[in-house]
């Protein structure tokens, strides 16, 4: 079965982008600018890029120079391309003393069309112990991803497997996505899934319009999620890492699904940057999820405990 990621992005251009069955898809469209017109670079500076998109897929990623000015070409070649889909760089350079290795937690903002972190105390980020990291479902936020650039789970993760073992508790009755996300029509049910970042994996794509970044981004394809059903629950998701048939990239196609695709696959396994979980529904992979509380539920909001492990 082919899944789209990025539920936000159910707009038709990409509407089948995700061969995983489950993304994003914004509900209104942004105006696209030239991207090689948003900024200028410092060949020897890093930075923090947002990657916004009308078809609904908003990622975050750190890159060189060189990465930045190839992201920024393919973005003008989808604005320039006439389909209907636009997107955003917005991107800012890095300090790297200020670099952690803390698992970060993203929000959609406002508008559900790009995400924000929760990197301030006043935010409730997410908090860490050894292995375990928990965070709180916000009420009236959707939750997208939980991520860690840590040097010591990213990396080659080409004979890895991953596992984690997940838990929801507090005063919650159900979770839901958003876009239709869920089934590909309504907004149940949501899941939680693996998710991994590799910018070196730039390659040909499949799909309308092309872009080359597509492969820098993975999600772990169907069976290999957990449902979040009720407010009390948990359960352990695992998948091998340099498995083709269970990962999708950012246009929905199956690492397997070509020869060209299997080559930026192994590429991005070797190579990763950013790791993590990616919360949607069955049909789209990222369009967030949120909590379902009964009515004037005061705090404390439901939690989510992730103990991500790799072996």
């Amino acid at each position: 079965m082919q899944t789209r990621h990025l539920a936000v992005l159910l707009l038709p251009v990409i509407g089948y982008w995700a061969a995983a069955c489950g993304r994003d898809v914004p509900t209104e469209a942004r105006p696209g600018r030239m991207a090689t017109d948003a900024f200028s670079t410092d060949l020897s500076q890093s930075y923090h890029v947002t990657l916004s998109c009308t078809d609904g897929h908003s990622v975050v990623l750190s890159v060189d120079a060189a990465t930045l000015t190839s992201l920024a070409a393919d973005v003008d070649a989808i604005n320039a391309s006439g389909t209907g889909v636009t997107c955003t760089l917005d991107s800012t350079a890095l300090d790297p003393s200020s670099q952690a290795a803390a698992w970060t937690v993203y929000d959609y903002n406002p508008s559900n069309n790009a995400l924000a972190p929760r990197n301030a105390p006043n935010k409730m980020p997410a908090m860490t112990t050894g292995t375990t990291t928990t965070f709180d479902f916000l009420p009236g936020k959707f939750t997208a991803l939980l991520t860690t650039t840590d040097r010591g789970l990213t990396g080659d993760l080409s004979a890895k497997t991953l596992m984690d073992v997940i838990s929801v508790s507090g005063s919650a009755t159900s979770f839901m996505t958003q876009h239709g996300g869920g089934d590909c029509v309504g907004n149940t049910p949501a899941a939680v899934r693996f998710y991994f970042v590799s910018p070196s994996a730039s390659g040909s794509s499949v799909g309308t319009p092309p872009a080359g970044f597509y492969t820098q981004f993975w999600w772990s394809d169907f069976p290999v999620d957990m449902q979040l059903l009720s407010g009390t629950q948990s359960g352990t998701i695992t998948v091998t890492v340099n498995e083709p048939t269970q990962w999708s990239d950012w246009n929905g196609q199956r690492a397997s699904s070509s020869p060209e695709v299997m080559e930026a696959f192994e590429e991005a396994i070797r190579n990763v940057q950013t790791v993590g979980l990616s919360f949607g529904g069955e049909c789209f992979f990222e369009t967030g999820v949120t909590a379902m509380y009964p009515s004037g539920t005061p705090p404390p909001d439901e939690t989510f405990s992730s103990t991500f492990t790799e072996r």
